[in-house]
């Protein structure tokens, strides 16, 4: 009988001890809470801005104070005086327990140095933090100007930015890149929203971002079809600019127009020997071959980016190929009277600029990818 009672309870010991083990466990009062602050002089090897590159280089470093935390929220913010940033990692996975751990690193952007580390674990009603890891691949130096207040917040997929205290959309702000225009060659372009007595204001639609750049410059501006140098006063809301041009610190520009206005541009674009933009790429729709010496090629064009200017026109003309037209097809044609057997889907020619007023225009050279 006693050794019953004694199994009964120590039965009920146990019971009242996971009881009040789970109570003390899920009660901010009583729950183990452990937080420790270290100072650190760490020179990071990766740029702050670059999420990708810093993600991985301090997601290693959290993985020394705890398994699994993940990154999932930052902080950056621009003053004049200083640049910091603060990334916080978190972890809520522990078997279902109500446990967390967050880890929060302080950066010193313009020393490019980690300063200060801070590591918190315990009840999840006291440690907290954001549970969706940052996965954004966003370039976070697009949103940063010099001489400008900005704090931006990076929780889970979502970036939200405040301008002298004042939050704005994302797509409101505005990059100048009047400064370092090579590092936006590949993006750096988009219609022309605003002209000011500062700056040209253009949106580029693939990634819905605004740039400017200042009206005192020491750009160079082209028209993209001619290759004739341009005020930058004449630049005008509607027109295309483009940064990725065949020399450095020149940008490339096309006005909307349509018509005679268009298609005198874009003959000029024929003759072009070093187009500092881009050629006109003409479509063949027929190859006539009157002799050995001579054949009449018919093509339709439009403008270099149709999809910029879409109402601009499509034009026809009939170009003169002769004994003195350079002629490079695939396949070794390149002659007259093989002229026949090339397709007409993906040509280049050049035109004589002499003629580019004549009824029949004369190619100085011809190519075709196509030839068979």
């Amino acid at each position: 009988m006693k050794e019953k009672i004694a199994i009964i309870v120590s039965v009920l010991i146990i019971i009242v001890s996971i009881f009040f083990y789970s109570l003390i466990e899920n009660n901010d009062d009583f729950a183990p809470y452990e937080c420790k602050e270290y100072n650190k002089d760490y020179e990071l090897a990766t740029d702050v801005y670059d999420l990708s590159k810093i993600k991985n280089e301090l997601t290693n470093i959290a993985q020394e104070y705890e398994k699994g935390l993940k990154l999932t929220f930052i902080q950056y913010d621009i003053n004049e005086n200083s640049k910091t940033a603060i990334f916080q990692f978190y972890k809520d996975d522990y078997n279902g327990k109500n446990k967390a751990c967050l880890l929060t690193m302080n950066i010193d952007i313009d020393k490019n140095k980690m300063t200060k580390i801070k590591f918190e674990k315990g009840n999840g009603k006291r440690v907290t933090g954001y549970s969706n890891e940052i996965n954004s691949l966003e370039k976070i130096s697009d949103y940063i100007n010099l001489n400008e207040n900005i704090k931006i917040i990076i929780a889970g997929e979502d970036i939200t930015l405040y301008k002298d205290g004042q939050k704005i959309k994302k797509n409101d702000f505005v990059k100048n890149i009047t400064n370092n225009i090579n590092e936006y060659v590949y993006n750096g372009n988009g219609m022309v929203t605003e002209v000011n007595d500062d700056n040209i204001i253009f949106e580029n639609q693939s990634n819905n971002k605004k740039y400017s750049i200042d009206i005192n410059n020491d750009l160079k501006f082209v028209n993209g079809r001619t290759n004739d140098e341009i005020n930058i006063n004449e630049i005008k809301v509607g027109y295309y600019i483009d940064t990725l041009t065949q020399e450095q610190n020149v940008i490339s520009v096309l006005s909307n127009i349509k018509g005679e206005e268009l298609r005198k541009e874009l003959m000029k674009n024929f003759t072009l020997e070093n187009p500092i933009y881009l050629t006109v790429s003409p479509v063949g729709t027929n190859m006539k071959i009157i002799n050995k010496n001579k054949a009449i090629l018919t093509i339709t064009y439009g403008d270099l980016l149709s999809d910029y200017n879409t109402d601009g026109g499509e034009f026809e003309m009939k170009v003169e190929i002769n004994s003195n037209t350079k002629i490079e097809c695939k396949g070794g044609i390149n002659n007259i009277e093989q002229l026949g057997d090339v397709t007409l889907d993906i040509i280049k020619i050049k035109l004589d600029k002499n003629t580019i007023n004549n009824e029949i225009p004369v190619a100085t050279y011809f190519m075709s990818s196509n030839g068979d």
